[in-house]
């Protein structure tokens, strides 16, 4: 496919979604692709007033000449006419993830953070990248998902990401730049075959053109073609989770009634939904197994990332990882101000009431904040004698993993509050009396789904 402002004008409006403001933003590195993509977007909107166009560069910080570069970014979005925005960022050279891959995650970080509401990220991704990100997904392994590679538009922060180029050979973006007398930045790291892209572009690649000349838009439709056979297994997996969900669980005995590979269909789209990075084959099978033939007392986890998958009776529970137990960790809490409790557990705040909560009058200037050790007891106002707190756990139904994660409440070492759960029947107001309720605020899914 050519490339000039006219397909791309063509492109954009085939892709943009309904929804879409009209506001449209470059990533713009000042690379041949995001340069051509930049200007010839400026041509092409430039007798559309409902569009609106500007640019933002991301400044990573990995090489000398990065400042220059930014500056060199600003100056070709002025000659272009469009407004140019800059962020520096830090990329993490120790999270395990290798540079490439952190230096893709702070980015689109900070492009998330910076789009507007019914904004377009507009990115210079064409069909020889998509080339790439199939091959490098087949050498991963990846499902059908992986292999359709990069889609033309996506949903992203509080708009979209749009890749208006994919069906343009690299070669028809680079002739048309050079036709109009376009300057371009050259990164060196682009060469540097350690990379798993540039290893491709340089080294695989060509060679495989040599023999296939026309493998760039093959692969391109190649994609496309398992772009639509993952919209059906969305679309199945869609119905199934229908039929299988109770809230934001998945019924265990819905899951078994399922073939094996419509119920792993079923399980890679509820945990995407549920914000989880797809699990590798041999998790996904660990996964499987643990929960559907453990025996229903058993309570197991499997986890990922900072993501886990808990049973508990005949549900599946999905989240962030649930924080450490607090064990023996205490706080002196000073009830008038917010407590934080830690990464995970929220903060307790307090609010004033009348006639409920706690009595104020019999509150010291500081609570003492704890969490289960065992053999607490509580004596519920209305009721004549204490309970066992491990009883009242169970009988509200709280999941098992958080019963050591719930905050108790003590004055010295007596108990008067389980979080914003229960008071004690001893320091609860009466009549007009002012109160103190408790407040947990970030409170995590505590009680079992019914």
């Amino acid at each position: 496919m050519p490339f000039s402002p006219a397909t791309l004008l063509a492109s954009l409006e085939r892709h943009l979604p309904p929804g879409a403001s009209g506001a449209l933003c470059v990533g713009f590195s000042g690379g041949l692709d995001s340069s051509a993509l930049l200007h010839a977007l400026a041509i092409a909107v430039r007798d559309h007033s409902h569009y609106r166009v500007r640019a933002i560069h991301i400044d990573h910080q990995l090489h000398p000449s990065s400042a220059q570069w930014q500056a060199d970014c600003e100056q070709a979005a002025r000659a272009a006419g469009v407004a140019c925005f800059t962020k520096q960022v830090s990329v993490p050279l120790d999270s395990g993830a290798g540079t490439e891959a952190s230096a893709r995650t702070v980015r689109y970080a900070a492009f998330r953070e910076f789009l507007e509401d019914g904004e377009a990220l507009l990115t210079a991704h064409h069909a020889d990248d998509q080339l790439e990100t199939l091959l490098l997904a087949l050498v991963r392994g990846a499902g059908v998902h992986g292999l359709a590679g990069m889609p033309a538009c996506h949903a992203f922060g509080r708009g979209w990401h749009l890749r208006p180029l994919l069906d343009v050979p690299r070669a028809e973006i680079e002739s048309w730049a050079r036709q109009v007398g376009l300057r371009w930045l050259d990164d060196p790291s682009n060469r540097d075959t350690g990379f798993s892209r540039n290893y491709l572009r340089h080294e695989v690649i060509p060679v495989l053109q040599k023999r296939w000349p026309a493998i760039v838009p093959t692969a391109a439709r190649a994609a496309q073609h398992l772009g639509e056979a993952a919209e059906l297994l969305d679309a199945m997996a869609a119905a199934d989770l229908a039929a299988a969900s109770v809230g934001q669980c998945l019924s265990v005995s819905a899951l078994r009634a399922l073939d094996p590979p419509r119920r792993r269909n079923l399980l890679r789209h509820w945990l995407r939904k549920c914000g989880a990075r797809s699990p590798s084959t041999r998790k996904l099978a660990g996964l499987e197994y643990d929960m559907l033939a453990a025996q229903d007392d058993r309570l197991p986890v499997v986890t990922w990332d900072d993501f886990e998958v808990r049973r508990y009776r005949d549900l599946l529970y999905a989240g962030p990882a649930s924080p450490a137990a607090p064990g023996e960790r205490t706080f002196d809490w000073d009830w008038r101000s917010p407590l934080s409790l830690g990464e995970g557990l929220g903060l307790l705040r307090t609010e004033i009431v009348c006639g409920e909560a706690l009595a104020r009058a019999k509150l010291p200037a500081s609570l003492h904040v704890g969490f289960r050790r065992g053999g607490e007891e509580l004596q519920l106002p209305g009721h004549a004698r204490h309970r066992d707190l491990k009883k009242l756990l169970q009988e509200a139904d709280i999941l098992p993993w958080w019963r050591q994660r719930i905050p108790l409440i003590r004055v010295r070492e007596e108990l008067i509050a389980v979080a914003d759960l229960w008071i004690a029947h001893e320091f609860a107001a009466r009549g007009d009396e002012e109160g103190v309720r408790i407040v947990w605020e970030g409170r995590p899914q505590i009680a079992a789904t019914r």
